[in-house]
């Protein structure tokens, strides 16, 4: 048995002129299920059971592959009754031939359990984020409201000479400065570290990705006193997405607009698909952005930063990070804002 038989991943050759397959090894019959002896048989019924949302998708790449333009590797899904998805990942080859024509030839592996993996690790690391994100500004409130009184009390206070009270009062509002504090930089710290990391895109449908931390942020905001609303479109939208950064990007950008955005105020996110793009929008009625400092958001260390409403600490590098990790995506990030009236941000990212 050669290498190509005993290899656990399919590998074919496809004629381009007779359109025929030339050669499958015994792992169609493990991978795919079917017989390799019938297998340009098979191949009308095989194709047939491509996900819908990955047809249009894959006849590009197709177009580019027979013209000898090798694109990057492929994820596909296909369907089956009752059965999960199965997500393969086709690697493509090109050979031209002496008569004009071409042999293309491929390897495709089972990724499901991976993308099985990758998912409930997006999901687990969205709901942890977002959590983080909900606590640190409902006790950031807290804590800065005790701050705020501590320090009143102490100038109005008259307290005996042999009284503790004084002394209690520095600690109160120290402990509550410090809690403020250890509670910015460790969601800080999350940011930074996921920043950090290499970006890892995929195929997604981004109202799909995007869908947990949304309505994480939904229950969330009825206890911070928001009203955040959420529109995404019917209809799967395709980008190249590192599910994990992209979704700390929204949350980042949402926890801006939680931070200038009055107790009752709205926030909304939508989703608009466009011709060749899709966009993201983080719209909020808070207090909005003097015109002077939008030009100064996105710098590094921006001078343009401001506390928060209730307190909120601001390292100067969330807009900063955000607008790198969405160009990491090829897309951008800008602002629009009116003082007095709130802001808007808005993600582009190309559509697949």
């Amino acid at each position: 048995m050669n290498q190509a038989e005993a290899n656990v991943h399919v590998q074919f050759v496809y004629d381009v002129a007779t359109r025929r397959v030339m050669f499958v090894n015994s792992a169609y019959e493990t991978v795919l299920h079917g017989n390799r002896v019938n297998v340009n048989e098979e191949l009308p019924g095989l194709l047939a059971r491509l996900h819908p949302d990955d047809q249009a998708y894959l006849a590009q790449y197709w177009k580019l592959w027979v013209r000898g333009q090798m694109p990057d590797e492929v994820e596909l899904r296909l369907l089956a009754p009752d059965q999960p998805e199965q997500w393969l990942s086709l690697t493509p080859y090109y050979q031209p031939t002496a008569t004009g024509s071409a042999l293309l030839a491929g390897t495709l592996r089972d990724i499901s359990v991976s993308k099985h993996y990758q998912h409930n690790a997006d999901s687990f690391n969205t709901r942890k984020n977002t959590t983080l994100e909900i606590l640190s500004h409902d006790l950031s409130g807290s804590f800065a409201l005790v701050q705020q009184i501590a320090q009143y009390l102490q100038g109005e206070v008259q307290a005996a000479a042999d009284s503790s009270v004084t002394e209690m009062l520095r600690v109160l509002e120290s402990t509550s400065r410090n809690s403020l504090k250890m509670i910015r930089d460790l969601v800080n710290l999350e940011f930074l570290t996921s920043a950090n990391t290499d970006l890892m895109r995929e195929r997604v449908d981004v109202a799909v990705a995007l869908q947990p931390i949304l309505e994480e942020l939904q229950r969330g905001q009825s206890l911070l006193g928001h009203q955040f609303d959420c529109h995404l479109p019917p209809e799967p939208v395709y980008a190249a997405l590192d599910v994990n950064k992209f979704t700390q990007v929204v949350n980042n950008l949402v926890s801006n607009a939680i931070k200038f955005t009055p107790d009752g105020g709205h926030i909304t996110v939508r989703v608009e698909p466009c011709p060749g793009c899709v966009r993201i929008h983080i719209v909020d009625d808070g207090i909005g952005i003097p015109a002077a400092l939008q030009p100064l958001l996105f710098e590094r260390f921006t001078k343009a930063r401001r506390r928060g409403l209730r307190g909120e600490e601001t390292t100067g590098l969330g807009l900063m990070l955000c607008k790198t990790i969405v160009e990491w995506h090829q897309g951008t990030l800008t602002i629009s804002s009116t003082e007095g009236q709130g802001s808007t941000f808005t993600i582009e990212l190309p559509r697949l």
